[in-house]
């Protein structure tokens, strides 16, 4: 049976009670389009959905291509995130049996959703402000700095992956995440290409 495709997640999301298994999301409702669709963000490695329970709001990852460690992979991002606590990341589940698509239990990402300012939108908005930006830019050496201390590497800091919250940077996205528990493993995916040094590769 092939991996489900983002139209696929479409329909599973219409029904969250009989596709999910977690109960925040079973008893959710996903942000539609104005054609009352789910509305999904969509990458190269998953589409992300907006849900809202009685438990709060959650983003909802679901895979758009199919690797063997996924479940290993977010447990050691997990614990070693956990462990650093920093202010930076966002709590997260990985669901293996987290929604159904076609009859068929597929794994899925369960996160905190984060109400915030894109970088992109952030600098936007400020860009006649340049104090303000020499903040951001503190903010962003001092967040660069907590990172490396506790031995993590996101992999993808684009401007789509970063958030700003206060006077805080939120990090999103960890498919490409590095923790030392991976290490020698290889990264499935490089980050978007604009963001990357020029001899990033998988290994």
């Amino acid at each position: 049976m092939s991996w489900p495709t983002p139209q696929d997640y479409n329909e599973a999301l219409q029904n969250p009670l009989s596709n999910f298994t977690d109960p925040d999301l079973r008893n959710g409702t996903p942000e539609l389009t104005p054609l009352g669709l789910p509305r999904p963000i969509t990458g190269g490695f998953a589409s992300v959905y907006r849900i809202q329970s009685n438990s709060g709001q959650w983003a909802v990852r679901c895979f758009l291509r199919d690797f063997a460690d996924h479940k290993d992979r977010y447990a050691a991002i997990g614990t070693h995130l956990a462990a650093a606590h920093l202010p930076y990341t966002v709590g997260f589940q990985f669901l293996e049996k987290g929604i159904r698509v076609r009859g068929k239990w597929h794994p899925i990402l369960k996160m905190e959703w984060i109400e915030a300012a894109s970088f992109k939108d952030y600098i936007e908005e400020n860009i006649s402000n340049p104090h303000a930006l020499a903040a951001l830019a503190d903010r962003w050496v001092a967040m660069l700095r907590a990172l490396r201390k506790h031995n993590i590497a996101h992999g993808d800091l684009q401007h789509g992956n970063v958030l700003i919250s206060g006077a805080d940077f939120r990090l999103i996205d960890y498919d490409g995440m590095f923790v030392p528990a991976l290490q020698g493993r290889t990264s499935h995916e490089v980050g978007h290409r604009n963001y990357q040094h020029p001899g990033r590769a998988e290994n």
